[in-house]
């Protein structure tokens, strides 16, 4: 909410009372600026300032920088890189984008009162590249240049797209949609016989390792139909591929489908996956990835077998039961479910919480991961060398 400040000044007042509207009509001119991101400058300051100054008739203010330094530490202001610029005409629309959004919340959630959670599933596409790490480091105060060591500097770009699906009631649907990029198009005969293929990962292939509308058939076929239930709700994107008459062509019979495309412009608010889901996965794989480089293992993080092992056990991980109410918040932030969650840790932050449990239970190395399901802490040969996929919940 804006702070309102009257252009008709009152009459009179204190030296202390007009600095004090001058600094309200600055901010309340900053806060307009930035709602419709307009980039401002501390120059932009002093002028609303200085505006302010001359209909409160208080000539003695310069708006110095001392002012300018005591202002943006009143109200918290600081200086901040940009990290993405949107187009005018984009601003102007997100008053209709939310009241879209709102309106298709409404309904979505009428449907989910008149059918179990277990039946609705939200589906999306996430791009990462062959190496993911993250991108802040411990290092000495002082340092100027922080650089972050990385096998390849040319696996950081994007070279494969997965899909998971996740259900209202707080389940992630298996197997999970991989889409590798294979400079023909496909898997070739030599690659074929030596492809490792867990039980709950579905591979393709394509030029640019993006999911294609080629690949929304499969995805239906093999995977979203084969696992659900005769009656159910999809959510999806506005993504040109997912077309209703390419989901009506592709039902089977015996199956039923109400699809919900999330309005244009709307995914970062109310895709539930893109809300809360995507950035754990992505810091799943970066703390292992990390995790891999600091103990120095002989592990190509952007070999083929390996992305396919990796992607499978952070599935496996995130498939635990544990993580239930972690999955049903995705539902819950974007406001699908009325009812919050109890209180849970995301998968993050119960796999690598190993600090209690130094020494792997099979071998006695150095921990990395503890397991969702089982509760076993296991070194880095006995999770990802010897492929923990683990289904035995212990609670």
């Amino acid at each position: 909410m804006l702070r309102k400040w009257a252009l008709q000044v009152e009459q009179g007042g204190t030296k202390k009372e007009k600095m004090k509207r001058i600094e309200e009509y600055t901010f309340n001119k900053f806060m307009e600026a930035r709602q419709l991101r307009v980039i401002v400058h501390e120059v932009d300051l002093r002028r609303w300032a200085l505006q302010a100054r001359d209909i409160e008739n208080l000539q003695t203010f310069k708006a110095g920088h001392t002012w300018l330094y005591t202002f943006k530490k009143t109200f918290k202001l600081v200086s901040k890189k940009i990290t993405r610029f949107v187009s005018t005409n984009m601003v102007n629309r997100e008053d209709d984008i939310h009241l879209q959004c709102s309106v298709f919340v409404n309904e979505v959630k009428s449907y989910i009162a008149r059918n179990e959670p277990l039946n609705v599933y939200n589906s999306d596409q996430s791009g990462f590249n062959l190496e993911l790490h993250s991108g802040r480091t411990l290092t000495e105060e002082g340092i100027k240049i922080v650089e972050g060591g990385i096998q390849s500097v040319s696996s950081t770009s994007h070279s494969f797209t997965i899909q998971p699906t996740i259900s209202a009631d707080g389940q992630l649907l298996s197997p999970l949609f991989i889409v590798l990029k294979e400079s023909i198009g496909h898997f070739g005969p030599i690659v074929e016989q030596h492809l490792f293929r867990p039980d709950n990962v579905y591979l393709a292939a394509s030029k640019s390792g993006k999911l294609t509308t080629d690949y929304f058939n499969p995805w239906l076929r093999e995977i979203y139909f084969t696992n659900t239930g005769p009656t159910t709700v999809l959510i999806l994107d506005s993504w040109s591929g997912h077309c209703k008459q390419t989901v009506n062509e592709v039902t089977p019979e015996g199956k039923n489908v109400k699809l919900f495309i999330i309005p244009k412009g709307g995914t970062k608010y109310v895709q539930p996956l893109d809300v809360y889901g995507f950035r754990t996965w992505k810091n799943f794989v970066r703390r292992f990835s990390d995790i891999v480089l600091i103990l120095n293992h002989d592990i190509n993080l952007h070999a083929r077998n390996n992305i396919i092992k990796l992607q499978s056990l952070v599935h496996n991980q995130f498939s635990s039961p544990r993580f239930q109410n972690f999955i049903k918040y995705s539902w819950y932030k974007p406001g699908y479910i009325d009812e919050k969650p109890n209180a849970f840790q995301n998968p993050v932050e119960y796999c690598y919480a190993v600090e209690n449990e130094p020494r792997c239970h099979i071998c006695g190395d150095l921990v990395i991961i503890k397991c969702a399901w089982c509760k076993k802490s296991s070194c880095l040969k006995h999770f990802f060398y010897e492929y923990h996929y683990c289904r035995n919940y212990i609670e």
